[in-house]
């Protein structure tokens, strides 16, 4: 059977008197706190913050006039999870605005999101998404005799979205023309293709999310599927046969691609539930979750590679600390106990000059 779906506006409630707000002293200052974390010593910053005050009002007059455009970024490529990444990043001073925006105006997007969305939102996040998976498939099991994953993910989402669908969606959230104005302006300034938000912009994770939760409310309000969930573009989807989620993935294929011209990864597949669920950095199952091989494997090169360095003097014990706490952080959510101490095991710090102990680092 091929479920067959009809076009609603499954949210047509809209928010007005949020522009006083957003360009409030007092907000923009907030934007400002907001931004500077963790980048306080950085150049730019600290210039902003000798005459903070001065900058503040400027910005918070050009936006009353209408006339706030945002500056170039600046671009870098990141490698991430095997993946190179091109990084649009915003000015400090641009960033103060976008902390500014978002801080009034998600919690009004978020009234529109379904409860298993969970990226970017505070008391959300990888780690939640992770332990909701694995209850999820607890309770698949429990109801059903075989459990299989329908797991999809958007192909080159952030580059690919529309930006005249995605204002469309805006306009039914927000009814102040201010409010529409500015999102148009950070979504459109320097982009003429019509197509695709800067990854590396506070805003862009927001609307990202914001313009996925029209596949959200359409899984869960028109195929009325159970057990949905979602992290940005990443999405699982639990059923009792192979045949169901077949005609449910017709059904998103479909509505993904002529409501909002996006395209489904060519390796989003259907698979059995009892091979483990391999999403948000981790290995899922019912009843435990285990690391991501290649996370384990990939943290045991970087730390033989800060053996080397620091035993030549290249970084110091602060660099590795910071490296050895970011991994036992992300293997604290998980069944990874030996995988922890076998990586470690290739961390030993030694100077080559035998002035410093040697020194090992165990759980």
């Amino acid at each position: 059977m091929v479920l067959r779906f009809k076009r609603e506006d499954c949210m047509p409630k809209s928010y007005g008197n949020l522009w006083p707000q957003i360009i409030s002293f007092e907000n923009l200052l907030r934007g400002f706190n907001e931004a500077r974390k963790g980048k306080r010593y950085q150049f730019e910053v600290l210039n902003f913050s000798d005459h903070l005050e001065e900058n503040i009002f400027k910005i918070q007059d050009k936006l009353i006039a209408g006339t706030w455009k945002p500056l170039p970024f600046r671009e870098f490529i990141k490698i991430d999870a095997l993946k190179k990444r091109l990084i649009q990043a915003p000015p400090f001073c641009d960033r103060v605005v976008h902390h500014a925006l978002v801080h009034i105006t998600q919690p009004f997007m978020e009234q529109k999101w379904i409860y298993d969305s969970y990226a970017c939102r505070c008391g959300k996040g990888i780690h939640k998404c992770v332990f909701r998976t694995k209850d999820f498939l607890y309770r698949a099991w429990c109801m059903w005799e075989h459990v299989y994953v329908l797991q999809a993910d958007i192909s080159k989402y952030f580059q690919s979205i529309n930006h005249k669908i995605l204002l469309n969606i805006l306009q039914r959230t927000f009814r102040e023309k201010e409010v529409l104005s500015l999102y148009q302006t950070i979504i459109e300034t320097n982009n003429t293709t019509g197509q695709g938000i800067p990854i590396g912009a506070l805003t862009s994770q927001t609307l990202a999310n914001h313009y996925l939760s029209e596949v959200d409310h359409f899984v869960k309000e028109k195929l009325r599927v159970k057990f949905y969930i979602r992290y940005m573009d990443d999405m699982i989807i639990l059923g009792s046969s192979k045949e169901y989620l077949k005609d449910i993935l017709v059904e998103l294929k479909l509505f993904i691609e002529t409501k909002l011209e996006l395209h489904l990864n060519p390796k989003t597949h259907i698979y059995p539930a009892c091979q483990g669920v391999d999403f948000t950095g981790y290995r899922i199952w019912k009843t435990h979750i285990l690391p991501r091989k290649r996370n384990v494997k990939a943290a045991k090169k970087r730390f033989k590679s800060i053996s080397k360095r620091y035993a030549k003097g290249e970084v110091d014990l602060e660099y590795a600390k910071s490296r050895v706490v970011s991994f036992i952080g992300y293997m604290q959510h998980c069944n990874g106990y030996h995988s922890t101490v076998s990586a470690l095991k290739y961390l030993i710090l030694r100077r080559n000059s035998y002035e410093s102990n040697k020194v090992s680092c165990t759980k």
